[in-house]
């Protein structure tokens, strides 16, 4: 089994769409995890920062959208064939600390540090992936943090600290931030991970596209249409293969390498 740890619904196919095509394709159990796919509480959509009204109003999918959104994130994985779970964390933007105050208010914010109050989080992700039922020879993937997003953070501790010595461990450059060069530098920071480049045929570029698709609702996030995600995705995927569509992948050196 391959198993992918994905922040947010839509991260995992836009960093390995590709990866996970070709993978289902070869025969092989892929399963894509998403973490923060929750429902947030009544409480925290009413305590709302303005940033939070003003994505609602992009995506147009109502006040309560994750139902919506893990529609979109069924649909794409299954043009790419991956098996689905859904954990119940809510996204950041949602969460609140003290004062019922949004932990993560601004645009920046989620971008900065992860809260000190939400060390407790990242235990009760571990635990919760502790209850899944993995093989002992699977391979987990997880994000490399390029980008610096908090739930891309807290999704790298907790699977870090859940995988070690279980099973092993390959991370993915977080698209589209790792469009920026200087992002998966500082992702990288001082770890001796080793890159490896997993090439695309045109088959599973073209599924990778139609599945990115799928997020309708997320296309305004990052890209100015469907037609500009298309051309993005290609254009960095030729890059990372030198000239050819690939995907990177970040692994321990043989001799690191977790067992």
């Amino acid at each position: 089994m391959h198993l992918y740890l994905s922040p947010h619904l839509d991260d995992a196919v836009l960093s390995c769409g590709g990866h996970i095509m070709q993978l289902v394709r070869a025969g092989q159990v892929v399963r894509v995890v998403t973490v923060f796919a929750g429902d947030a509480p009544a409480a925290e959509v009413a305590a709302a920062s303005p940033f939070v009204q003003e994505l609602h109003t992009r995506w147009e999918l109502g006040l309560y959208p994750s139902a919506a959104r893990r529609a979109e994130d069924r649909a794409a994985l299954g043009i790419l064939g991956a098996r689905v779970t859904h954990l119940p964390f809510p996204d950041c933007v949602y969460r609140l600390g003290r004062m019922d105050a949004p932990l993560y208010p601004l645009r920046d914010s989620i971008f900065g540090m992860v809260a000190p109050i939400e060390t407790d989080l990242i235990e009760d992700v571990v635990h919760t992936l502790r209850r899944l039922r993995v093989p002992r020879d699977a391979t987990v993937y997880l994000p490399l943090t390029a980008g610096h997003h908090v739930d891309h953070q807290i999704v790298r501790a907790a699977g870090e600290r859940w995988a070690a010595l279980r099973w092993q461990v390959v991370y993915y450059e977080d698209y589209p931030y790792a469009e920026q060069p200087d992002e998966v530098t500082a992702a990288l920071d001082q770890d001796t991970l080793e890159s490896e480049s997993v090439q695309l045929d045109e088959a599973s570029l073209a599924a990778k596209v139609a599945a990115i698709a799928c997020y309708r609702s997320q296309i305004s996030s990052f890209f100015a249409d469907q037609a500009e995600m298309a051309a993005r995705v290609r254009a960095y995927a030729e890059i990372v293969g030198g000239g050819q569509p690939a995907e990177r992948l970040w692994r321990n050196p043989p001799t690191l390498a977790k067992v």
